[in-house]
Protein backbone atom coordinates (compact mmCIF):
# COMPACT_ATOMS: atom_id res chain seq x y z
CA UNK A 1 0.00 0.00 0.00
CA UNK A 2 1.20 3.22 -0.38
CA UNK A 3 1.37 5.91 2.14
CA UNK A 4 0.76 9.62 1.39
CA UNK A 5 3.33 12.27 1.91
CA UNK A 6 3.15 15.80 2.23
CA UNK A 7 -0.49 16.87 1.47
CA UNK A 8 -2.10 14.14 0.31
CA UNK A 9 -4.17 11.08 2.03
CA UNK A 10 -4.17 7.27 -0.18
CA UNK A 11 -7.78 6.06 -0.18
CA UNK A 12 -6.45 3.14 1.48
CA UNK A 13 -5.00 5.21 4.44
CA UNK A 14 -8.80 7.07 4.81
CA UNK A 15 -10.75 3.86 4.81
CA UNK A 16 -8.35 2.77 7.37
CA UNK A 17 -9.23 6.24 9.22
CA UNK A 18 -12.23 5.95 8.95
CA UNK A 19 -13.17 2.32 10.28
CA UNK A 20 -11.39 3.11 12.97
CA UNK A 21 -14.19 6.06 13.32
CA UNK A 22 -11.23 8.77 13.58
CA UNK A 23 -11.94 12.04 14.30
CA UNK A 24 -12.04 13.11 10.19
CA UNK A 25 -13.64 15.51 8.49
CA UNK A 26 -14.34 14.91 4.65
CA UNK A 27 -14.77 17.93 2.86
CA UNK A 28 -16.09 17.83 -1.24
CA UNK A 29 -15.11 20.58 -3.26
CA UNK A 30 -16.87 20.00 -6.34
CA UNK A 31 -20.34 21.46 -7.34
CA UNK A 32 -23.42 20.78 -5.03
CA UNK A 33 -25.01 19.03 -8.49
CA UNK A 34 -21.61 16.98 -9.12
CA UNK A 35 -21.73 15.59 -5.30
CA UNK A 36 -25.27 15.05 -5.81
CA UNK A 37 -24.40 12.66 -7.82
CA UNK A 38 -21.94 10.38 -5.71
CA UNK A 39 -19.53 11.47 -3.06
CA UNK A 40 -17.85 9.19 -0.05
CA UNK A 41 -20.35 8.82 2.61
CA UNK A 42 -20.25 11.54 5.70
CA UNK A 43 -18.33 14.12 3.31
CA UNK A 44 -19.70 17.65 3.50
CA UNK A 45 -20.22 19.46 0.56
CA UNK A 46 -18.14 23.09 0.38
CA UNK A 47 -17.37 24.19 -2.83
CA UNK A 48 -14.20 26.24 -3.36
CA UNK A 49 -15.90 29.26 -3.37
CA UNK A 50 -16.92 29.24 0.03
CA UNK A 51 -13.97 27.52 1.28
CA UNK A 52 -12.65 30.26 3.26
CA UNK A 53 -15.93 31.05 5.27
CA UNK A 54 -16.28 27.77 6.23
CA UNK A 55 -12.89 27.79 7.66
CA UNK A 56 -13.44 31.05 9.35
CA UNK A 57 -16.70 30.21 11.41
CA UNK A 58 -15.45 26.43 12.30
CA UNK A 59 -12.86 28.70 13.90
CA UNK A 60 -9.16 27.56 13.01
CA UNK A 61 -7.14 25.70 13.44
CA UNK A 62 -8.89 22.42 13.65
CA UNK A 63 -7.49 19.60 15.92
CA UNK A 64 -8.96 17.07 13.68
CA UNK A 65 -7.60 15.94 10.51
CA UNK A 66 -9.27 17.34 7.20
CA UNK A 67 -9.72 15.42 4.39
CA UNK A 68 -10.78 17.19 0.98
CA UNK A 69 -11.36 15.75 -2.26
CA UNK A 70 -12.96 16.41 -5.69
CA UNK A 71 -13.69 13.77 -8.27
CA UNK A 72 -10.57 13.25 -9.38
CA UNK A 73 -8.14 15.45 -7.06
CA UNK A 74 -7.50 19.18 -8.87
CA UNK A 75 -10.21 21.11 -6.72
CA UNK A 76 -9.38 18.97 -3.76
CA UNK A 77 -5.74 19.97 -4.17
CA UNK A 78 -6.57 23.60 -4.33
CA UNK A 79 -9.68 23.29 -1.44
CA UNK A 80 -6.37 21.85 1.01
CA UNK A 81 -3.93 24.44 -0.01
CA UNK A 82 -6.78 27.38 1.05
CA UNK A 83 -7.55 25.50 3.49
CA UNK A 84 -4.03 25.55 4.56
CA UNK A 85 -3.62 29.64 3.74
CA UNK A 86 -6.41 29.54 6.65
CA UNK A 87 -4.20 28.16 9.06
CA UNK A 88 -6.33 25.01 9.21
CA UNK A 89 -3.94 22.24 10.85
CA UNK A 90 -3.78 18.99 9.69
CA UNK A 91 -5.20 19.07 6.09
CA UNK A 92 -4.55 16.65 3.31
CA UNK A 93 -6.29 16.21 0.05
CA UNK A 94 -7.36 12.44 -1.36
CA UNK A 95 -5.13 11.20 -3.99
CA UNK A 96 -6.98 10.55 -7.27
CA UNK A 97 -10.12 12.13 -5.83
CA UNK A 98 -13.34 10.01 -5.59
CA UNK A 99 -12.62 8.14 -8.78
CA UNK A 100 -9.72 6.88 -7.27
CA UNK A 101 -11.94 5.72 -3.84
CA UNK A 102 -14.50 4.04 -6.26
CA UNK A 103 -12.32 2.66 -7.99
CA UNK A 104 -10.87 0.60 -5.20
CA UNK A 105 -14.43 -0.58 -4.37
CA UNK A 106 -15.30 1.72 -1.48
CA UNK A 107 -18.97 2.89 -1.09
CA UNK A 108 -20.17 6.06 -2.84
CA UNK A 109 -23.41 7.95 -1.66
CA UNK A 110 -25.38 8.54 -4.81
CA UNK A 111 -26.01 7.35 -8.43
CA UNK A 112 -23.30 8.29 -10.35
CA UNK A 113 -20.23 5.85 -8.73
CA UNK A 114 -17.16 7.14 -11.35
CA UNK A 115 -17.29 11.14 -9.66
CA UNK A 116 -16.95 13.99 -11.90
Amino acid sequence: MQESTGQYITVDEMARLLEQDAAVTLIDARTAEEFARGHVPGAMNVAIADLVDFARSRGYPLNELVVTMCGSGGRGEKAAGILTAEHVGNVRALQGGLAAWSNAGFPVVGSDRQGS
